[in-house]
């Protein structure tokens, strides 16, 4: 069951288009590459959101929170793209990449995604450490629930079309097509620990349901504040005084 969707992100994307107009030379690159990089990242959550919705949004065993920004108020802040909850108490924190041209992962780990501008593999942050640093801001959230020690695993969907270039010895079996995630996650379920299972089912019993507990998390659901204005140093231009 799906207990939140998405955040309207286009008001803060008209801002940035807005912005353009106010903005000097030396600005409007940035805001440019700022504006595309939103741009994408909505339609790549949208799709990952349908795509999950497809298959869980009657399900009674999972609930779905689409868009989470936990701050606990001490610099530490969390932004999840979508959280899965089972019924065994898994928890699923999953990061969505477009990666419309594809990504390539080395055998060191590292990511690099296609400039088609340039022609050119080009070096990016990890997806999967950038999602890893959401894990512990959950956890501290889940631990206020008395679920502190329940499994969190951190997935990365990428579009079903974007092609992914694979290493030989670097693990990458938490990258996955979007549309394929729920078949990996099913899988993983079937082969987990029968105790581990059990345990989660008894916890059922002795804590809220899922719906309760996703509930309380979407109630902590922070949305961002940030000011591009400021970010970028952008100053409107001052209005002439009312005579």
């Amino acid at each position: 069951m799906i207990y939140k969707d998405c955040d309207n992100k286009e008001p803060v994307a008209t801002i940035l288009e807005r912005m353009l107009a106010l903005a000097g030379p030396d600005k409007r690159a940035l805001i440019e590459r700022q504006l595309r990089t939103m741009r994408a990242g909505i339609k790549g959550e949208r799709e990952a959101a349908w795509l999950i919705d497809v298959y869980l949004k009657d399900a009674t065993r999972t609930a779905v929170i689409h868009d989470l920004r936990l701050d606990l108020g001490d610099g530490q802040v969390a932004q999840i793209d979508h959280l899965l909850i089972h019924r065994t108490r898994r928890f699923y924190v999953l990061e969505t990449k477009p990666f419309s041209h594809g990504v390539k992962i080395t055998d060191e780990g590292e990511f690099l995604r296609w400039n088609e501008a340039a022609k050119s593999w080009e070096s990016m942050a990890s997806p999967l450490a950038q999602n890893e640093r959401n894990v512990p801001v959950l956890r501290r959230a889940l631990e206020k629930l008395g679920l502190g020690d329940c499994p969190i695993e951190s997935w990365v969907l990428v579009a079903p079309n974007a092609r992914i270039d694979r290493p030989r010895r670097y693990d990458t079996w938490r990258v996955v097509k979007a549309d394929q995630f729920i078949e990996k996650m099913n899988k993983a379920l079937e082969n987990a620990p029968a105790h581990g299972a059990l345990d989660g089912l008894l916890r059922t019993g002795l804590y809220d349901s899922i719906g309760d507990i996703a509930t309380k998390l979407v109630a902590l659901h922070c949305p961002s504040t940030t000011d591009y204005m400021a970010r970028f140093g952008v100053v409107p231009e001052a209005q002439p005084a009312a005579d």
